[in-house]
């Protein structure tokens, strides 16, 4: 990885609108609630201060500005929007003094990644709020959002403005017999690289163009009449699993003994991209 897990710097940036040192995932997650009760814009607090495009990279992995810069797209119209609530309530109207007032928080995890648990209170009813967070690029970052019946990376989004363009940003994940090369742009669109090895020395590889679908992008190609689909969609854990549908590519894509079937891979099997030969 470029980070160094042994070495941890912790936040060093100044929150602005606060005059707050982020020192912690901690000590963010509670500044995100703390800020909603002072005075100010509301892109001055909360969490539309630290996900606005000009600093979002600084507390967001590069997979949640991938999603926030897509979702930037639809601009005021939340009708069409991916995200269209605060997450951080979540809802779209609070009680920030209430909110302060029983804010509690949790952590737990390693140096490699730490949940966050904001619990609070707003307008007399429980609310409790997930973040994740993971080193990257030598900080502890925001790597998703959980609330009732949601997670951030599990909301499709694709940009409303062209098909496709823009930087592609990378997604590599090695095991001990596969490897999976993800690279997509803002919408969606992009090339995926999968190869493993089976019984017996047999081979399963593919190689090709993705688009997006509900929960991740797909694969599709036709052998000579067989339709070939590879599913790609993000876990619950937040890595991802590769699924063969139907078994359509084995024939074409695999050696005798080998099968691509459902493959999962996990956020222990992620390492840079730059680390794994073109």
């Amino acid at each position: 990885m470029r980070f160094n897990v042994f070495i941890l710097f912790l936040w060093a940036t100044v929150i602005a609108a606060g005059s707050v040192a982020a020192q912690s995932p901690v000590d963010t997650v509670r500044w995100i609630y703390t800020s909603l009760s002072q005075s100010g814009p509301a892109d001055q607090k909360g969490l539309a201060y630290i996900r606005a495009p000009e600093r979002r990279a600084q507390y967001m992995t590069n997979r949640m500005v991938t999603l926030f810069n897509a979702n930037d797209t639809y601009g005021d119209d939340l009708a069409s929007a991916c995200i269209d609530f605060a997450p951080e309530i979540p809802g779209n109207d609070f009680d920030a003094a209430e909110i302060a007032r029983t804010l509690q928080t949790t952590a737990e995890g390693d140096d490699q990644a730490l949940s966050v648990t904001a619990q609070f209170s707003n307008f007399g009813t429980p609310a409790e709020i997930v973040y994740d967070f993971i080193p990257e690029d030598g900080f502890w970052k925001i790597d998703d959002i959980e609330g009732p019946g949601w997670r951030l990376s599990q909301i499709p989004c694709t940009a409303a403005s062209a098909p496709s363009g823009g930087a592609l940003t990378g997604y590599c994940y090695v095991t001990d017999n596969a490897s999976l090369r993800l690279r997509v742009d803002n919408a969606g669109h992009g090339e995926f690289e999968f190869d493993s090895l089976g019984a017996n020395g047999h081979f399963c590889g593919a190689l090709g163009p993705v688009g997006p679908m509900p929960g991740g992008w797909v694969y599709q190609e036709d052998f000579q009449g067989a339709q070939c689909r590879i599913e790609i969609t993000v876990t619950p854990e937040s890595g991802l699993r590769l699924i063969d549908v139907d078994g359509g590519c084995k024939m074409s894509l695999c050696g005798q003994r080998a099968v691509i079937g459902e493959r999962v891979f996990s956020r222990a099997d992620q390492l840079d991209c730059a680390q794994i030969p073109q």
